[in-house]
């Protein structure tokens, strides 16, 4: 499974620079075209709970920073 991740910085969010740190510390990979990151992450059992996970580790890293996302995943 791959899942995108699409940002929306602002002017009053942090600086650029430290949000792509924080994702790349949680396992986010910068890619250029549509999207701006890319996880990927194995098929089979458990792979709802390790969705969350990751969602719930994103929004963690993002929660104060002022960055708006968006996620679009596949198979």
């Amino acid at each position: 499974m791959k899942t995108y991740l699409k940002i929306q910085f602002s002017s009053e969010a942090g600086f650029p620079s430290k949000i792509i740190d924080k994702l790349e510390g949680i396992g986010w990979k910068p890619v250029m075209g549509d999207y701006d990151f890319v996880m990927e992450g194995g098929i089979g059992e458990g792979v709802g709970a390790s969705y969350k996970k990751m969602v719930d580790e994103l929004h963690t890293a993002l929660r104060g920073t002022g960055v708006r996302y968006s996620l679009y995943s596949f198979y």
